[in-house]
């Protein structure tokens, strides 16, 4: 009998150093034993959303003008053949947001180009000769033309007593655009009287002219529209 007890004080005090060398546990977790495993190919399922939009981006493609020389016609007179048509560039994108309203993506889903058509222009190239009278006696000439007409001389900035043809600047020597007027032409200009197109500027452009003086300050023009004659 007592070898029975104590095989059982011995159980005992074996259970009891157990409890006491184990570390506690948390109340709600569990230990795994030391026989379980977590499997290494579980996924991880995470939410995400996105939204799309279309968005539509036009791009204006804008005609040229093309000038048709009519032999038959005087020159400085104009025909409108056709006002032509400002093509356009349509594409169709497609944004993608994020679930906080940020841009993701954005590809083009679909692209629409509409060529322009050109404006076409009957420019009269015959040359008529006619009479004017000035105060210097009577002229002939070709062409009459529709100006702003500005002053300058040698003095002013970016101006040296050269022009851009190698013509000394002053009086009877003008600046002008030579896609409109050629250099070296000959014209009359009321007011001011006969003058070379002999320089250029860069702000003179199109129907601008710039009139030479030896000094600018005392020469009493003002910038102005006139009438000018082309004499060659």
């Amino acid at each position: 009998m007592e070898r029975y007890l104590g095989i059982i004080l011995i159980i005992i005090l074996t259970a009891f150093a157990k409890s006491i060398l184990q570390p506690p546990s948390v109340l709600g977790e569990s230990t795994p034993s030391p026989t379980q495993t977590l499997p290494i190919n579980q996924s991880i399922t995470t939410q995400s959303s996105f939204t799309e939009k279309l968005q539509e981006e036009t791009e204006v493609l804008p005609k040229k003008t093309i000038f048709e020389d009519d032999p038959e016609t005087e020159a400085g007179e104009e025909k409108i053949l056709d006002e032509g048509e400002d093509g356009k560039k349509v594409k169709i994108i497609k944004i993608i947001y994020s679930n906080d309203d940020e841009e993701y993506a954005r590809e083009i889903v679909s692209l629409e180009t509409i060529q322009p058509k050109d404006k076409k222009i009957l420019r009269g190239t015959k040359i008529v000769w006619k009479n004017l009278d000035t105060p210097g006696g009577s002229i002939q000439y070709w062409k009459k033309m529709r100006v702003y007409a500005t002053h300058y001389d040698s003095r002013c900035p970016g101006c040296n007593e050269w022009t851009a043809t190698g013509m000394k600047a002053g009086k009877g020597v003008i600046a002008v655009d030579p896609s409109v007027i050629k250099l070296s032409s000959k014209i009359y200009i009321p007011g001011y009287g006969m003058a070379v197109a002999g320089d250029t500027g860069g702000a003179i452009k199109g129907n601008i002219i710039d009139l030479g003086f030896d000094d600018a300050r005392t020469a009493g023009w003002s910038a102005r529209f006139i009438d000018i004659y082309l004499i060659n």
